[in-house]
């Protein structure tokens, strides 16, 4: 069986990835980044958190409600993705947004294992969105709202 709450935290790590993404084109100051990754972060959590989980626990309901709630950490990670890059702490974002396009492709292979009905494919996705840095990486930048355990950042 998967543990649907456990799924979650995993998942908002990966909108809060997508919410660093997403600042402008003026040269932006790091607070600039900071301020537009956590409102992309908080209003993916807040579309997470509106998608009810399926009862039961069984694989084909992660498989359902892993696709309705891909597009939001997709749309958050583009989002972060877009934010500019100011000079102060460069590198560091650059590690966050990095940890967010890895923790995509577990988010797929997760969907992919849940389809197929492969729990231990399942198993070893959680496990790497669980190993996944991406929130202590935003907590580090200073993105509150996606790294912290009620955002969307992957747990530590």
């Amino acid at each position: 069986m998967v543990d649907l709450v456990r799924l979650r935290a995993p998942l908002a790590a990966a909108l809060a990835a997508l919410v660093v993404a997403g600042c402008g084109g003026h040269a932006a100051t790091k607070q600039d980044v900071i301020a537009r990754g956590n409102a992309i972060c908080a209003g993916a959590l807040r579309d997470l958190r509106a998608t009810p989980t399926p009862a039961g626990g069984s694989l084909s309901g992660l498989a359902t409600y892993l696709q309705s709630v891909l597009p939001t950490l997709q749309r958050e990670a583009s989002n972060l993705q877009a934010l500019p890059r100011p000079a102060t702490d460069r590198a560091l974002l650059n590690q966050y947004l990095s940890a967010i396009r890895l923790s995509q492709a577990s988010d797929r292979a997760l969907l992919a294992a849940a389809r197929r009905g492969d729990q231990t494919a399942v198993n070893q996705a959680l496990a790497q969105l669980q190993a996944n840095p991406a929130s202590s990486l935003a907590a580090r930048y200073g993105l509150a709202q996606c790294g912290s355990a009620a955002g969307t950042a992957v747990p530590r």
